[in-house]
């Protein structure tokens, strides 16, 4: 007997019903094929195949008799395809966060499950978000003739729910105001609407008692322990009250330090290198660190993948803790490809400069994290991580994929703001771009304006931080500053206008360390007529060309170029001027800038400057290049341009301006300048309203400009304190700061501006 004995041979299969799935995706599913046995086991796999496409509500199966066997069947019903998706009342969560949270595609098949743990994910998120009361919802609406759906998601957001109270209880060692310093969930506030502050998560809070668990490690407290928190909610489901108990137990110290496995090194030289020894209070934190060091010892010499256990040994009797460091180095590996991931913007050349490891070296852990701080530093990225993988295909090389979050480098700054005193009233404008075009080039152009000193300053720049595939780095800018300049409130010192650019070239010297190279070419123009006293400040020294090279040597170990919390930054640079022009001198300057973290988001930044300015042969120094201090960005309880050495005006009304004839001020004495200056400023910064990027400032000045030496001055230095409040928006901080003088004291000078304090 034939193949056909199991049943009638198949003469044709033939699909019916299928509108958008093309036919032979279906044929590819089924085994029953002409010429084949009928065999009703194996039609039902076929359906179970065909429903595993994914594409059809409902599949049937039918035989039609046909000469010399049967015609086979397969009915579908295709699902509809999800032609449209629609939010409504959705506001908290942003276009692309519903990218990632909305599981349903457009133009795929419609997928109920999909769609349900859409509003899984989309509700968790709510929650996340502290809107524990958002009511997610959707609807499917269906056109059977084109077989096509559209869904909406609706969403009734309602009022996030909030902390009320949160209560602490069992704490005696550590203060209850210590606890909620570690806890991100805090008690809601009268500005929570604004700001966000008391909003309940109950993840956020999950990590809260984690962290309070290791702040007690911190201390000591190893054996510390957190009931499980007690939640009640108001009846209006608005608020909720928090209660958990903590039981601190003893203080625990450090016991034996000891070390196994595959060390490499000499059991001294690791003994060495602790951070906790015998007898110190036990600490988890310091713990984590050294572990990480010790890692990071072994990634030196090659082992990627080195396993530094450290192995507590707890003894409650003694109240010591014996902790053994096991080391499993694993295989000794060089660095196979590196990958870089998350940029969309800078391209992969900026980031590769950055790097201090090359493919096919031995890995080396420092020179790796040394290549994440380099990327951190250039301000382009809000994220840099680094991750390391074996290679597929070589067991030798570890692969590493660089992970970059960009932050927004481009900004158009249009503020205004007032300064107390002369200023007046401070209008800017910026347009810049420190990444622009993707290449790691800073460029910006720029306007401020001063109304009450008539101040105006324009300029064009454009930096390239490396020349082609070099380490050179070639800048430039273009600029006019005009400005009345002012000594007595009543009467203008003189008009200047000073035009000019300058070509910045530059190259690494050392780590961190670069020179540069400046050619400046400017051109000074005073009018005679507004010259307040001719004798006292003569034409030509106001007047004239300035040609001059600038050497400067910097150091530049900020964490981030943009937003600095930690790090040092220092300068010194000479001016030489009278490269064929008529005004002469010698500049030389010299500051140091040091930012650090005191405690958390409390950053501590101080900034100190001194300058010299000096005659070269005969020539007078300019006037107008002389030091002096005070205002915004000097001695902030100060006018501008109010401290420094003053001359006595003359009596005699043929040397003076017409102004200062009209205002009768012969005689009086005015501000000229120094020779030299020193400026210190420091500051505490702290957060306010960490949602909203809200911070505030207490800070000190001290300074002065002089001539000679310091010793003969009176006063010697003039300080001020002040404090202020800082809103950091997208388009820079915006500043409001109150300088109170300390030396001379007189009435407080308020400012108001956008731009970094230094």
């Amino acid at each position: 007997m034939t193949a056909n004995a199991a049943g009638p041979e198949i003469i044709k299969v033939v699909i019916e019903g299928n509108q958008k799935i093309e036919a032979a995706a279906i044929y590819s599913k089924i085994k029953s094929v002409p010429k084949s046995a009928l065999n009703p086991e194996l039609i039902r796999e076929d359906i179970r195949s065909i429903f595993a496409l994914g594409f059809f509500d409902d599949i049937s199966v039918t035989e039609d008799k046909v000469a010399g066997g049967v015609s086979l069947i397969f009915s579908v019903k295709e699902k509809p395809i999800l032609a449209k998706l629609e939010f409504e009342g959705v506001e908290e969560i942003d276009e692309d966060e519903r990218k990632d949270l909305v599981v349903a595609k457009q133009y795929e098949v419609l997928d109920i499950h999909k769609l349900n743990q859409s509003v899984e994910k989309m509700t968790a998120k709510y929650e996340e978000k502290g809107f524990y009361l958002a009511d997610v919802r959707y609807d499917v609406a269906l056109d059977e003739k084109k077989n096509e759906a559209n869904v909406k998601f609706t969403v009734h957001e309602n009022d996030k729910i909030r902390v009320k109270s949160i209560n602490i209880i069992g704490n005696k060692v550590v203060l209850t105001d210590d606890l909620f310093k570690v806890m991100q969930t805090q008690e809601g506030g009268p500005f929570s609407w604004m700001t966000g502050s008391g909003a309940f998560r109950e993840a956020v809070f999950e990590r809260d008692i984690a962290a309070l668990s290791m702040y007690y490690g911190t201390l000591g407290y190893i054996r510390a322990r957190f009931g499980k928190p007690e939640v009640t909610v108001s009846p209006d489901k608005r608020w909720v009250n928090i209660t958990f108990y903590v039981e601190e137990g003893d203080e625990y110290f450090v016991g034996d330090i000891d070390f196994s496995g595959e060390l490499l090194y000499k059991r001294e030289e690791l003994q060495s290198d602790l951070l906790m020894k015998n007898g110190d209070v036990f600490n988890t934190e310091i713990l984590r660190r050294q572990t990480l060091f010790f890692t990071d010892k072994y990634g030196d010499l090659g082992y990627a993948f080195a396993n530094i256990v450290p192995q507590p040994n707890i003894h409650d009797d003694t109240k010591k803790v014996d902790i053994t460091y096991d080391v499993d180095l694993g295989d000794r590996v060089y660095l196979g490809k590196i990958t870089i991931t998350g940029n969309t913007r800078t391209k992969d050349k900026v980031i590769r400069r950055e790097l201090r490891m090359v493919e096919g070296e031995l890995f080396n852990n420092s020179k790796k994290r040394e290549s994440r701080d380099a990327i951190q530093r250039l301000g382009f990225f809000d994220d840099v991580q680094f991750h390391q993988n074996a290679s597929k295909s070589n067991p030798n090389l570890v692969d590493v994929e660089i992970q970059v979050k960009e932050r927004s480098t481009g900004q158009l700054v249009i503020g205004a703001g007032y300064a107390s005193g002369q200023a007046g009233f401070i209008f800017q404008a910026q347009l810049s771009q420190n990444n622009f075009l993707g290449n790691g080039q800073m460029a910006s152009l720029s306007a401020q304006i001063m109304t009450g000193q008539q101040f105006y300053e324009f300029s064009l720049g454009l930096h390239e931080p490396y020349l082609g595939y070099s380490n050179w780095s070639l800048g430039g800018d273009l600029y006019q500053l005009r400005r009345q300049v002012f000594s007595l409130s009543s009467v203008k010192t003189f008009d200047e206008t000073k035009t000019g650019f300058d070509i910045k070239l530059g190259h690494p010297v050392l780590e961190f360390t670069n020179l540069f190279l400046t050619y400046k070419l400017e051109n000074s123009s005073v009018p005679e007529n507004t010259i307040i006293d001719r004798t006292l400040i003569p034409l030509h020294s106001v007047n004239g060309v300035t040609s001059s090279v600038t050497a400067s040597v910097v150091f530049d170990k900020r964490d981030d170029r943009l937003d600095p919390r930690n790090g040092w930054y220092w300068n010194v640079a000479g001016e030489f001027a009278g490269l064929g022009s008529q005004r002469k001198f010698f500049k030389s300057t010299a500051g140091i800038k040091f930012f650090h973290p005191i405690i958390s988001d409390i950053i501590f930044r101080t900034n100190v400057t001194a300058g010299n300015i000096s005659a070269v042969g005969d020539a007078e120094i300019p006037i107008n290049e002389l030091f002096i201090q005070g205002g915004l960005y000097s001695l902030r309880g100060y006018d501008f341009l109010s401290i420094g050495p003053k001359a006595r005006l003359s009596s005699d009304p043929a040397n003076l301006s017409a102004d200062a004839i009209a205002k009768g001020v012969q005689g009086q004495q005015i501000v000229i300048g120094g020779r030299n200056q020193v400026l210190f400023n420091s500051e505490i910064e702290f957060p306010i309203l960490r949602e909203a990027k809200l911070r505030g400032v207490f800070f000190f000045d001290a300074g002065n400009a002089f001539n000679g030496s310091m010793s003969t001055l009176s006063p010697t230095l003039y300080a001020n304190v002040g404090w202020g409040v800082r809103w950091f928006t997208p388009i820079g901080p915006l500043r409001f700061e109150f300088g109170y003088p300390i030396v001379n004291p007189g009435p407080a000078k308020f400012y108001f501006t956008i731009g970094p304090p230094f």
